[in-house]
């Protein structure tokens, strides 16, 4: 799911033309290169609560990005 939801937040990023995407696009690739860092640990010193809360903010990255988004595009309307 962590990388399926990295994918389209991704592919969204990359087509929203706003001075804000970059902070977005720079929060998904911290939580991304945490995430693969976490999960690439053996066994023994990985943590599941660590992946979890990262997961944790992916999502909401996503669901804040969603609503700027729907926010200009209202903004927009004519």
């Amino acid at each position: 799911m962590f990388s399926a939801l990295l994918k389209v937040l991704g592919a969204g990023l990359s087509l929203w033309a706003s001075k804000e995407a970059r902070k977005y696009i720079d929060k998904k690739i911290a939580l991304e290169k945490a995430w693969y860092e976490e999960y690439n640990k053996d066994d023994a010193s990985r943590s599941n609560a660590v992946l979890d809360n990262l997961e944790f903010e992916l999502r909401t990255l996503a669901i804040a990005f969603a609503s700027e988004v729907g926010a200009s595009q209202a903004g927009n309307k004519p």
